[in-house]
């Protein structure tokens, strides 16, 4: 592996501060609210340096949200690898989601969905098959160490974490309520209704 320049971490730190700032933008105001010039103020760097990273403003929004939503696979991959038993492991998963959303205002969603319907490339199949890849090895998992039904196949349960996730998503549900409920929720998924 070979050490990266100065030059080279100083553009990587000017980056992550330009997408931290974006993103605090996204949670705040309307995509169409939101200029380059308030951006680059936020982030403490020149309009130009914006353009010279990222060429237009959606390509920066686009690689914000994208790069956070990474972040979030990342440490999906780090507890399902990690050494704590299957349950805890979604435990874990559950609580972070929690977290995330919290930190993630009705805005910021609002204004993802506005760049999926204007960008239908905005969120690429590799990513739903990656997400279900992590699922599945959380689910192998569970079957491994027995807490998971063998007659259960992978397929109904990818369905069903699909339907849960799509339900999270639904805006019909108060997001106050999943936070709320969300340790009930967690332990009658793991446990059914027994």
């Amino acid at each position: 592996m070979t050490k990266k320049s100065g030059f080279d971490l100083r553009r990587e730190k000017k980056m992550k501060n330009i997408e931290d700032a974006t993103l605090e933008l996204l949670n705040e105001k309307d995509i169409s609210n939101i200029t380059m010039d308030e951006i680059a103020k936020s982030a403490g760097v020149s309009k130009v340096t914006l353009f010279n990273y990222y060429n237009s403003k959606d390509k920066l929004i686009n690689t914000t949200i994208q790069n956070s939503f990474a972040s979030i696979i990342d440490e999906y991959e780090r507890l399902i690898e990690s050494e704590l038993p299957f349950e805890q492991t979604y435990i874990e998963l559950s609580q972070y989601k929690m977290r995330k959303i919290q930190s993630m205002t009705s805005m910021f969603f609002h204004n993802v969905m506005q760049q999926y319907a204007s960008d239908e490339t905005f969120f690429d199949k590799d990513a739903q098959e990656m997400s279900d890849r992590l699922i599945l090895r959380m689910f192998r998992k569970g079957r491994k160490e027995g807490k998971i039904n063998p007659a259960y196949s992978d397929e109904v349960l990818l369905t069903l974490m699909h339907i849960y996730t799509e339900g999270m998503k639904s805006q019909a549900y108060n997001s106050d309520n999943l936070i709320k409920y969300g340790d009930q929720i967690t332990q009658m998924f793991l446990n059914g209704l027994r």
